[in-house]
């Protein structure tokens, strides 16, 4: 019994947890690219109704011209995973893209956490 009432305790209080960090987009996400942090997308702003813009950071200048690429986006040859909780967002796409060469930020949808455990 003791168990079960920790583990819904714990579930409350990580779900509260997720909830105040807007459901991970406030501590950011890494960009993988076939197993490497090659940049991080930071600074989430909401944009229009299930949209966010983050801008988009390349850990180097090599990766720089890879992540400005719309081409690699468009392929969603990325995976994200959130800085802090250190979970991947099961289901984002990317959308409003632009000359991201001149803005270096992207509009992603669905990228957020629903639950860290």
């Amino acid at each position: 019994m003791f168990k079960i009432i920790r583990n819904k305790i714990r579930s409350w209080k990580n779900s509260r947890e997720l909830q105040k960090s807007n459901w991970g987009r406030e501590y950011g996400w890494y960009i993988e690219f076939e197993g490497k942090i090659i940049g991080e997308l930071v600074d989430c702003e909401f944009r229009d109704m299930f949209w966010d813009r983050y801008k988009i950071i390349p850990k180097n200048d090599q990766w720089g011209s890879y992540l400005f690429d719309e081409k690699h986006w468009f392929e969603s040859a990325f995976k994200f995973k959130n800085k802090h909780y250190n979970l991947y967002a099961p289901n984002p796409f990317t959308g409003g893209i632009g000359d991201l060469k001149i803005s270096k930020q992207i509009e992603i949808r669905g990228l957020y956490l629903t639950s860290i455990g």
